[in-house]
C-alpha cells in the first residue's frame, strides 16, 4: 500500500501537524511520500531528523505565560521574526508620494502591510533543504506568486520519482482555455498533458514559503511567498496513493457557540479562508471515489483513494494563530491514535 501524508501548515497551529507526525513515528507508519505547506515544512523537516517535535515546537516559558501571544505580537519571535519598528519609521520619515492620494499616504504609515521582518538564519534554511533533499521519502512544498497567481510545487528526487510527470487524462479545460484570450487560473489550465513540474529544492525556495502576509510584499524572495494563501494542503496531486492521511489543523465547520464579537468573526473568515481550496480539493477525489464505487467510471486510469483526515474539533481562536500550545499537540496525537485503530493499525509493543 502506498501511503501519503497531507500536512497543512498554520502559524500558532503547526504543534497539530507535529502531534500527528510524532504518532506515526511511534506506530511505525511510515509515509511513501509528504506534501507539505507553511511551517509543517520545518517541523516536516525536524521529524526527519529525528528530534522530538514537542519539544522543539512548544515553549515551557511561553506556554506558563498568560501574556505569552500578547507578548509575541509586540516583541516578536526569538529565531523566527521581530517587529518592523525600524522600518516603520523609515516609512514615516520618507518622502510621501502624494499621487497615491492622501488616505493611501496616511494608511501605509499607520497601517502599514509589514508588521514583522523574518528572522530566521540562511544556516537554518541550508540545514532544512539540506534535510528535505537527503531523505528517500518523497517531500512537496508549495509556494505562491501573488503578481501571477500561480502556484509552484518544490520537490526532492524521491517525490519526482513518484509523482507522474504526465496526466493521465488529458486536461480539455486547457486545451479550451490555451485558446481564449480571456486570463484563467492556472491552477486549473496549465497544461494539456503535462503535470505542473517539481521544482529543486534550495533554501530560497523554502524561505519563500515561509514569507508571510505580515512581512510585507516588496521583498518576497523570488517574487514567491508562503503557498499556504493558495491552497492550505496539497491533496490533488496524491490521486495515485492508496492511502492518504489529510492533516490539517482547522475544525470541520465551527463547533460550539456561534460568533458573537470582531475577534471570533475575524477567526471565522481565516478559519473559512484556509478551508475552502482544502474542501475543493478533497471534494474532486471524493466525487471520483463515489463514481468508481458506483461504477459510473470504469476506467483503470482513475483508482480509488482512502482519504483519512486528522483534524481537530473545535475552532483555533483569533489570539491562537502565534504561539504553539501543548493541547493542540496532545488533541492531535489522540486524534491520530483513534484512526489508526479504526484502520486496524497495531501499535509496535502491544
Amino acid at each position: 500500500m502506498r501511503v501519503a501524508f497531507a500536512l497543512a501548515g498554520l502559524g500558532g497551529l503547526n504543534a497539530h501537524g507535529a502531534g500527528f507526525l510524532d504518532t506515526a513515528r511511534t506506530w511505525g507508519v511510515t509515509p511513501d511520500l509528504v506534501t507539505a505547506s507553511s511551517g509543517q515544512i520545518l517541523v516536516l523537516s525536524a521529524w526527519l531528523q529525528g528530534h522530538d517535535l514537542r519539544d522543539q515546537l512548544i515553549s515551557s516559558d511561553r506556554a506558563r505565560d498568560p501574556a505569552s501571544q500578547l507578548r509575541t505580537l509586540v516583541f516578536g519571535y526569538p529565531g523566527v521574526f521581530r517587529p518592523a519598528y525600524a522600518e516603520a519609521l523609515a516609512r514615516f520619515a520618507a518622502w510621501p508620494d502624494w499621487r497615491d492620494g492622501p488616505f493611501n499616504v496616511l494608511a501605509d504609515r499607520l497601517l502599514p502591510a509589514q508588521q514583522y521582518v523574518p528572522v530566521r538564519s540562511e544556516a537554518d534554511f541550508m540545514q532544512a533543504a539540506e534535510t528535505l533533499n537527503g531523505t528517500a521519502i518523497g517531500v512537496v512544498f508549495n509556494t505562491y506568486d501573488p503578481e501571477t497567481g500561480t502556484g509552484h510545487l518544490y520537490g526532492n528526487d524521491a517525490a519526482r520519482a513518484l509523482l507522474p510527470a504526465e496526466k493521465s487524462i488529458p486536461n480539455a479545460h486547457a486545451a479550451k482555455a490555451q485558446r481564449s484570450a480571456a486570463k484563467r487560473d492556472l491552477r486549473y489550465a496549465s497544461d494539456i498533458s503535462a503535470e505542473r513540474a517539481i521544482r529543486p529544492i534550495t533554501p530560497e525556495a523554502i524561505k519563500a514559503a515561509l514569507w508571510l502576509s505580515l512581512y510585507g510584499f516588496t521583498k518576497l524572495p523570488d517574487g514567491q511567498m508562503d503557498g499556504a494563501y493558495h491552497r492550505a494542503c496539497i491533496v490533488s496531486e496524491l490521486h495515485g496513493f492508496d492511502r492518504v492521511f489529510a492533516v490539517r489543523p482547522l475544525a470541520q465547520g465551527w463547533r460550539g457557540q456561534a460568533p458573537a464579537n470582531w475577534f471570533e468573526v475575524q477567526d471565522w473568515t481565516t478559519e473559512m479562508w484556509f478551508s475552502v481550496g482544502y474542501k475543493a480539493e478533497v471534494d474532486a477525489l471524493k466525487r471520483i471515489n463515489d463514481l468508481i464505487a458506483a461504477g459510473v467510471i470504469t476506467d483503470p486510469k482513475y483508482k480509488s483513494v482512502e482519504l483519512v483526515e486528522i483534524q481537530p474539533e473545535t475552532p483555533a481562536g483569533y489570539f491562537n494563530y502565534f504561539v504553539e500550545r501543548g493541547e493542540v499537540y496532545e488533541n492531535a496525537v489522540t486524534a491520530t491514535e483513534l484512526k489508526f485503530k479504526e484502520l486496524g493499525l497495531v501499535k509496535p509493543g502491544t
